[in-house]
């Protein structure tokens, strides 16, 4: 990436999340899956890849102006498991963020994707419709997967951030 410039992060914190980079003008120039490791335990799970996650943030920390996180809640059909290991997911990349020094900004589901997915349908259809947004924005977006689709929601976020970001300049 180039000397002096300004980058604005996007933060789906899920497990199945991911994790994407846009510039001051607000093209993609990286989103990737969120880095996991296999479980040590019984099962099969993944869990975070805590020195991953941070590395990723740290390398371009020099020049990071804004990391829009996803501001998420348990989910009533959550079972407690699984809300447990997303909370985990938020808390750890709000404690990398912080330990990066790094300008943090919350967003709650319902404010980006009021500008982000207008006029597409929500509901089940939330994240197909984040899907296609975000290949609208970005055709080169590198999902190929259904497992790929929190890049489209990290690159939304990463958007309403640059836009709030750049809007108080």
């Amino acid at each position: 990436m180039a000397a002096s410039m300004n980058l604005y992060v996007g933060i789906d914190p899920g497990l199945l999340g991911a994790i994407a980079v846009l510039d001051d003008e607000g093209r993609l120039l990286d989103a990737v899956r969120t880095p996991v490791i296999p479980s040590s335990g019984k099962g099969g799970k993944t869990e975070y890849d805590i020195p991953a996650m941070a590395q990723f943030l740290e390398h371009i920390s020099p020049d990071l102006r804004l990391i829009t996180l996803e501001q998420v809640n348990a989910m009533p059909h959550d079972g407690v498991t699984s809300a447990f290991r997303f909370g985990m997911g938020y808390g750890i990349w709000r404690g990398i963020a912080s330990a990066l020094r790094t300008p943090m900004m919350l967003a709650r589901p319902v404010a980006w994707q009021a500008k982000a997915l207008a006029g597409r349908p929500r509901g089940k259809a939330v994240k197909s419709s984040a899907v296609a947004a975000a290949k609208d924005l970005w055709p080169n977006i590198p999902i190929k997967y259904k497992r790929d689709w929190g890049m489209a929601d990290a690159a939304l976020i990463a958007e309403h951030g640059r836009r709030q970001h750049r809007s108080k300049l």
